[in-house]
């Protein structure tokens, strides 16, 4: 069996959930089976990173990477979102008539699609379409992006999407309930990784944590994570617990407003912002931290929320409770009041009265954290890998 993916979501960089959710997927299927066709955004890493991939890996400099696409000014984002426009289509189908896939996996809206569509049509070649949460509003308040996406969207031999929230979404738009698959977002192997005892002390000192109660959010910094909401409970959280610090890793657009934030609310020795830290130091933060929170939401404007938010999954994975915002797919990565607290993260005294009951009731907190690891302890990039297959496998025996 050869499989064809299509996806702009795929290291390097590496952070964020799609491509996480794309690379577990890809490089646990068997080697030699898959080839990948992705951007160039960082070559030096790029060539690093595939000379000892399982899969071949084609990078064109056209694709623009889902990470890198908001950095560029506006002018020239649009004038490469159109070469991509015109250029993905094209080599897509030189690539399909050239490799021969048995199958097609597009790995997020993509203009490659219109390649798996017209193979699908000429061809008989199925393909899979994978869908998160935030492109399918988003991509219905845009005429052109909509007609196109809904197209290959709905004409998808099989549609995997993220959670119960997302699917619902599918549904709505008009894709057949009969074809979409959901297979939750997996725990990989680095972020289930348990750090010595020694390496989690030095980052305890390094962040000054001895002693402390640690909140903690992995992400970028975004409005629609809900930093803000933990920021503006902190005061009178600081009250009750004078111990209590907030850990953020991540970096993102809203990082200087957030900052400043901190500063104007007296908290420069409360909050911490960590960047973005490797697998190790990110292991031992979910070791070391008491809570792990994420109140994130819908943005009203935009649309743009959270499909199946992985750092829950994560947190989980390393035992700690966590406490997300009652928006897109979170009932598929916590299980309220089971594994942690589903709340409303637009609203900082919601914010403040989760924490403060997990922290002054640390046998529930415990209880929760538990129960968090066992329900992710299914959740292995190797399953969801399998599960890929065999719906591959259905489809080309149906051909």
């Amino acid at each position: 069996m050869k499989i064809l993916i299509f996806t702009a979501s795929f290291p390097p960089p590496s952070a964020g959930g799609s491509i996480e959710y794309i690379f577990n997927i890809v490089s646990n299927l068997p080697r030699g089976s898959v080839v990948v066709h992705t951007s160039n955004a960082d070559p030096l890493k790029a060539r690093e990173l595939d000379k000892s991939f399982p899969q071949r890996i084609i990078r064109n400099s056209f694709i623009i990477h889902v990470q890198e696409a908001l950095k560029r000014r506006f002018l020239v984002r649009k004038l490469a979102s159109l070469l991509q426009y015109i250029l993905w289509p094209v080599v897509g189908l030189w690539l399909i008539i050239r490799e021969r896939p048995d199958i097609i996996h597009i790995g997020e809206h993509n203009f490659a699609g219109v390649a798996a569509r017209l193979a699908q049509r000429l061809l008989g070649i199925p393909y899979i379409f994978y869908t998160y949460a935030e492109e399918i509003p988003i991509l219905s308040k845009r005429r052109l992006h909509n007609k196109i996406f809904l197209a290959i969207l709905r004409r998808a031999n099989i549609v995997i999407t993220v959670s119960e929230y997302t699917r619902e979404l599918l549904i709505q738009i008009g894709v057949s309930a009969a074809r979409i698959i959901k297979i939750l977002p997996a725990v990989s192997r680095n972020k289930r990784f348990v750090a010595t005892s020694e390496q989690v002390e030095t980052i305890r000192r390094k962040y000054n944590l001895v002693n402390h109660k640690v909140l903690l959010t992995v992400g970028a910094l975004e409005e629609r994570k809900g930093h803000s909401a933990v920021i503006r409970a902190l005061p009178d959280l600081k009250e009750t617990f004078p111990d209590l610090k907030y850990i953020v890793v991540g970096t993102g657009p809203r990082e200087k407003e957030l900052k400043q934030e901190v500063e104007e609310t007296g908290l420069s020795r409360q909050v911490i912002f960590t960047g973005r830290t490797d697998d190790i130091e990110l292991s031992c933060l979910y070791e070391i931290c008491d809570i792990f929170i994420m109140p994130h939401r819908q943005i009203e404007t935009t649309l743009d929320t959270e499909g199946c938010p992985t750092v829950f999954l994560e947190a989980s994975a390393h035992g700690k409770p966590v406490i997300g915002g009652n928006a897109g797919g979170v009932a598929d990565a916590i299980l309220d009041k089971r594994t942690g607290l589903i709340i409303d993260g637009k609203d900082a005294r919601n914010v403040q009265i989760a924490i403060s009951q997990l922290l002054q009731n640390p046998d529930w907190a415990s209880a929760l954290g538990r129960a968090g690891r066992e329900y992710v302890s299914h959740l292995t990039p190797e399953s969801n890998a399998g599960k890929v297959l065999e719906l591959s496998r259905a489809l080309i025996d149906k051909k």
